[in-house]
């Protein structure tokens, strides 16, 4: 949190070898908040892709963690994914830039050097707008 509301930061990345079962996943995401100080508590919402490995109801991400934490939390389709599955209601022309969105958003993501350099041109765009 901040003065001007709440904020989104990429805490880390985790490697995972194979295909990681939803237990390896909530193990590696417990450890890395643990690694950075952060009480699991604080989790007030998780949003999935909707794999199995991560919305299961007995050995997913999002069921594991909850089990781990002291009281409810929100658990939601990505936004990325909801305005993909959105996008298949819409004309043509509309699902090209959603897809085209899509395909940059997950570009950034997929390497961390670009990600950096992305989240540091927002803030700069950010501080020259306000």
């Amino acid at each position: 949190m901040s003065s001007q509301g709440p904020k989104e930061e990429l805490l880390g990345f985790l490697p995972q070898s194979g295909q990681p079962r939803g237990d390896d996943i909530a193990n590696a995401v417990q450890k890395c908040l643990e690694d950075n100080g952060i009480d699991i508590n604080k989790i007030v919402s998780i949003a999935t892709d909707g794999a199995r490995s991560m919305t299961g109801i007995h050995r997913g991400v999002t069921s594991i963690l909850q089990k781990k934490i002291n009281h409810e939390n929100l658990t939601f389709h990505c936004i990325i994914h909801q305005d993909a599955l959105c996008a298949q209601t819409f004309p043509a022309e509309i699902v090209e830039v959603m897809e085209l969105i899509i395909k940059i958003i997950n570009s950034i993501l997929a390497k961390a050097l670009y990600h950096l350099q992305f989240k540091d041109f927002l803030e700069e765009i950010d501080s020259k707008v306000f």
